[in-house]
């Protein structure tokens, strides 16, 4: 004689259950792998970027550097007119014609293209600026703007 079957409850079931409900879990990884292939498929050309290599024939021609631009700032410091460039920080001004002189000689040939903007704080004389300006033109300077 076999046994009868056994009633099992929702209880019985909910026993039998163990661990985590792994279904929200899937759901969400699904969406965001939905959403990086989505993406992907966006960023794609990206990837292809061109570079600049030099050649077996010429190795220096895509790293040639571009014309230099200089920075010469004027400030007035407890009624001192004082400079920051070529090297110097908050040097005196009269040091600047050297400055000038020192970096002309060690640019070169490059200097033709070399720019050289003069920046003036506040509390400085139109006088200074155009001051600073004939010393850099007569170290050699010719493209000189101002800021």
């Amino acid at each position: 004689m076999s046994a009868p079957f056994r009633r099992r409850g929702a209880l019985r079931g909910w026993q039998l259950h163990f661990g985590p409900n792994m279904t929200p879990m899937v759901d969400v990884v699904m969406v965001i792998l939905i959403f990086f292939m989505a993406s992907t498929a966006l960023v794609g050309p990206e990837w292809l970027l061109r570079i600049g290599l030099a050649k077996k024939d010429q190795p220096n021609a895509s790293f040639q550097l571009g014309p230099a631009d200089l920075l010469v700032t004027v400030t007035m410091v407890r009624g001192e007119l004082r400079f920051s460039g070529f090297g110097q920080e908050a040097g005196p001004f009269d040091e600047l014609a050297r400055q000038a002189s020192e970096a002309a000689r060690s640019l070169g040939s490059a200097i033709e293209q070399t720019r050289v903007t003069i920046e003036a704080r506040s509390g400085v004389s139109y006088e200074a600026v155009v001051r600073a300006h004939d010393v850099l033109t007569a170290a050699g300077f010719d493209r000189v703007a101002l800021r």
